[in-house]
């Protein structure tokens, strides 16, 4: 008899919550700025008030336990984000922005004082940036920021203060001056697939691809490693980015969810809350559309209409050779058993009993057959849902996974060309296209 695959998504498939201003999964964190007017406006129109911050830390609470915040100064923002995120039931990651300007940092770090003086730095601070993106806007050079962030973390320390401090900055920022990696407590990058023009079914792909080298730096050196700014745009033009619409922005937000969740990475999501005076600042339409809410609070349309289902991950072992079908640069290959967490990420994938599709976890891509002959290619490509090349079907009485498009064709390997990963007619009893879907905690 045939089967669908398994069912893999979890029994507890999360549900939308009664509150309609609600997603029915928590992101890990959110940034946020209590901004709502240009630069040159009065702190009246141009800052938030306390109860309008307090209202916004309520809204937020609903879809994260931590906000980050980019400057302690600007609008005041840290002395009133740091009680109202307390009462909202929020964790607070600090910023200090830093400039060209010692002088500057040395403001930061005068608020800084008070804020310790006052009590209001507490436990609730799980984090504080020294800088954001200063390197690459090429305001100081590496050296500089690390002086800095060593200035404020020496204080803090002095005050009493074990909060692991960091420099955040573009990841190519951190790939450049290695030296970074050394002075911080953790590593800090920023990483937006949509800057860099991809398809948005290629988007969680693409951060994927971006941040592993960084992750192996991470792991060896035995430090946290933390996306402190990851989105997508819903609205606007700009010819050299993804393209921005509320359901490209849904979209990536729910792949990259999965990817982040099923390698229980830390990430701040850009941003909170729309913000058009970024325009009235002289920025990009698409700049004011990367929030999670719109600037009245309600969540936009397309985060209240997403629901995001759990996902179970699998591993997809070969009867024939025992070896475990693994994907590593958009290329499939079959292996053995590892202790090592970046193969055994390889070596795991997320079956879709929806859309037929098989997705790896370490690439965020799905398997895909386009050449439905004896020994077509199998490789992995960009997932999309209505992709033909993608869709198959387990066939559990006999553990073949036969092609859903390319009828008659199943997923074979060849141990005559070093179990070559392939396309191939069906053929009862073959040990080279039977397959074993396991647990990857049972490998």
């Amino acid at each position: 008899m045939k089967f669908f695959f398994p069912t893999l998504v979890a029994s507890a498939l999360l549900m939308l919550s009664g509150n309609t201003d609600a997603l029915n999964v928590k992101m890990h964190g959110v940034n946020y700025n209590s901004r709502k007017g240009p630069d040159w406006a009065p702190d009246s129109s141009k800052c938030k008030s306390a109860s309008e911050v307090q209202k916004d830390m309520y809204a937020l609470k609903g879809i994260t336990d931590r906000v980050r915040i980019y400057s302690l100064l600007d609008c005041n923002q840290a002395e009133l984000v740091l009680p109202a995120a307390k009462n909202a039931g929020l964790q607070v990651h600090l910023g200090i922005w830093t400039t060209k300007s010692h002088d500057y940092l040395l403001k930061e770090k005068a608020k800084l004082a008070s804020l310790i003086d006052s009590g209001l730095y507490d436990n609730n601070v799980i984090g504080l940036h020294v800088g954001s993106e200063t390197i690459y806007r090429k305001e100081i050079t590496a050296d500089t920021a690390i002086g800095y962030m060593n200035e404020i973390r020496s204080y803090i320390r002095s005050r009493g203060k074990n909060t692991p401090v960091t420099i955040a900055d573009v990841i190519d920022i951190y790939y450049d001056y290695p030296q970074i990696v050394d002075a911080v407590d953790y590593i800090s990058v920023n990483e937006f697939a949509y800057w860099e023009g991809v398809d948005v079914n290629e988007g969680a792909a693409k951060t994927l691809d971006r941040i592993r080298a960084i992750r192996v730096t991470a792991a060896k050196k035995n430090k946290r490693m933390v996306l402190s700014e990851v989105g997508w745009s819903s609205g606007g033009y700009n010819a050299k980015t993804g393209v921005s619409t509320p359901a490209n922005q849904a979209k990536f937000f729910s792949d990259f969810f999965q990817v982040a969740r099923s390698s229980n990475m830390e990430y701040y999501w850009y941003t909170a809350f729309d913000s058009q005076w970024r325009v009235t600042n002289g920025g990009e339409d698409v700049e004011a559309n990367f929030g999670v809410f719109k600037e009245d609070d309600s969540m936009k349309s397309n985060f209240q209409q997403l629901t995001i289902g759990w996902k179970d991950p699998r591993a997809i072992r070969n009867a024939g050779s025992n070896r475990l079908l693994s994907e590593k640069d958009a290329g499939l290959y079959m292996s053995t058993k590892s202790n090592d967490w970046l193969v055994k990420e390889q070596q795991t994938w997320f079956f879709d009993s929806t859309t037929k599709q098989i997705r790896s976890k370490s690439g965020d891509r799905c398997l895909d057959a386009y050449q439905p002959w004896d020994g077509g290619i199998v490789h992995v490509y960009r997932c999309m849902d209505n992709e033909g090349n993608q869709k198959w079907t387990y066939e559990s009485s006999t553990g073949k996974l036969k092609h859903a498009t390319h009828q008659g064709f199943c997923l074979d390997t060849d141990p005559a060309q070093g179990n070559k990963v392939q396309l191939y007619g069906c053929s009862p009893n073959n040990p080279n296209q039977k397959w074993v879907i396991i647990n990857p905690a049972n490998i």
